[in-house]
């Protein structure tokens, strides 16, 4: 049941929602400046099952790939397209970040309108797909070529919230922090890097984590009605990354399995390639 209320700390205005179990309260900032924002600002959706659905029946999994000129480690998804890290857990992973742009969407030919594409980055979803914690963007395209796109948190399986307050627009550039501080307690701060506007989520009572998984992913989602139409984009970099563990440790992309995506047909739509240790693109086919 959806509830919401408002709340004062250290005279902040700030949004706080429950649902169910898990409750967050936000805080924004524009330019330094604290921007007021409440809870009609987070809209509850349909959980979109963002975890990794493995690849496709008809595809054979490779780990020394033709298409990389680095020969990183390969594989193939019926949904992910970007780059997987993983840890163990003896030393979890704590904190993910990463600067990307905002999916700018052409209609792919021979597919129905509306099509879709999301850019995000997460904990877990990928050996552990009980839970993931992410936050993003998806864009939207038009059967006229008009696009929109909106800003996104979710925690898997609980429900995914679209962030009214947060403006973003296709070919800006977003930053995403997400910081598990604990398997059920986490933060969230996505910045649209162009318009100088920064949103804080924290999060608590989340579903377990395994704390086992950091991606950074342009996705073709599902919903529920099923995956949605995938569109064609200009090229998605993702800069920055980067991933912290309990140790300290950094995982970036060196050593990444990086992820095509590879639809039911066998075709593959998208494509990803680990530029150096820290920066990637994703490109369409």
């Amino acid at each position: 049941m959806w509830s919401s209320f408002r709340s004062f700390i250290l005279g902040l205005v700030v949004a706080r929602s429950v649902v169910a179990e898990l409750s967050f309260v936000a805080t924004a900032r524009q330019g330094g400046r604290v921007v007021k924002i409440s809870d009609s600002d987070f809209v509850p959706t349909v959980p979109r099952r963002h975890r990794n659905h493995g690849p496709p029946s008809n595809t054979t999994v490779s780990t020394n790939s033709t298409m990389s000129r680095r020969s990183d480690p390969v594989s193939y998804s019926g949904n992910w397209c970007g780059a997987s890290q993983h840890s163990t857990s003896s030393d979890q992973i704590t904190n993910i970040f990463g600067y990307f742009t905002v999916p700018d969407l052409t209609l792919r030919k021979g597919i129905a309108a509306p099509q879709f594409a999301a850019a995000w980055l997460g904990i877990d979803g990928a050996s552990c797909r009980k839970s993931l914690l992410q936050a993003g963007v998806t864009t939207v395209v038009n059967s006229n070529g008009g696009q929109s796109a909106s800003a996104w948190w979710e925690w898997y399986p609980e429900a995914s919230y679209n962030i009214k307050g947060l403006p973003v627009k296709p070919g800006e550039w977003v930053s995403v922090n997400i910081t598990a501080s604990s398997l059920t307690t986490g933060k969230i701060i996505i910045t649209n890097v162009n318009q100088g506007f920064s949103m804080s989520i924290n999060i608590t009572n989340g579903p377990p984590l395994c704390r086992t998984d950091a991606e950074w992913v342009v996705e073709d989602f599902y919903d529920a009605d099923g995956q949605v139409a995938f569109a064609s984009f200009n090229d998605v970099w993702f800069e920055e990354t980067v991933a912290t563990t309990v140790r300290k440790n950094k995982l970036t992309l060196k050593n990444a399995t990086m992820v095509s995506l590879k639809n039911d047909t066998g075709a593959v739509t998208c494509m990803s390639e680990r530029y150096d240790d820290t920066n990637f693109v994703a490109w369409s086919v």
